[in-house]
């Protein structure tokens, strides 16, 4: 991904400093600008993934009244429901009480023995009365 958004910023800047603009003509000045917004995406972009490749992992506690999340406590009554999206390696993500999709901080993936923690999740959910909601759409970042 970034080697393809390097490649983006190559071509846009190579066409953005090789042609001359025309301050003139309204047609030079779209594309002059529509270079700056594609350039500035990109690199916006390329921040983002550095970013999110520089995290810390985290581990995701079940216990009997919380569940914890990235060092967040929530007790089952601050859930709305738990949101599961994909078959393979799927992500889920957790909708508080009182809002209508999960924020992305409450949004993760299980890397080791999925099958046993999503089981372990399902359970507890049960437990508690908590809706779960299978391939629904879930906010992640990138």
């Amino acid at each position: 991904m970034i080697i393809s958004m390097c490649l983006i910023l190559a071509v846009q800047f190579y066409s953005l400093f090789m042609r001359s603009i025309d301050r003139d003509d309204p047609l030079d000045l779209f594309f002059f600008w529509t270079n700056v917004f594609i350039i500035s995406i990109c690199f916006l972009l390329i921040i983002l993934i550095i970013r999110r490749m520089l995290m810390e992992s985290f581990t995701t506690h079940i216990s009997p009244e919380l569940l914890t999340v990235r060092g967040k406590e929530l007790k089952a009554s601050d859930i709305k429901e738990i949101r599961v999206q994909g078959y393979f390696k799927p992500i889920i993500g957790i909708v508080p009480a009182g809002k209508r999709s999960n924020p992305v901080d409450l949004c993760f993936r299980f890397i080791e023995q999925e099958d046993a923690a999503i089981k372990a999740l399902t359970d507890w959910a049960r437990t508690h009365n908590i809706k779960i909601v299978f391939n629904k759409s879930v906010r992640k970042l990138l």
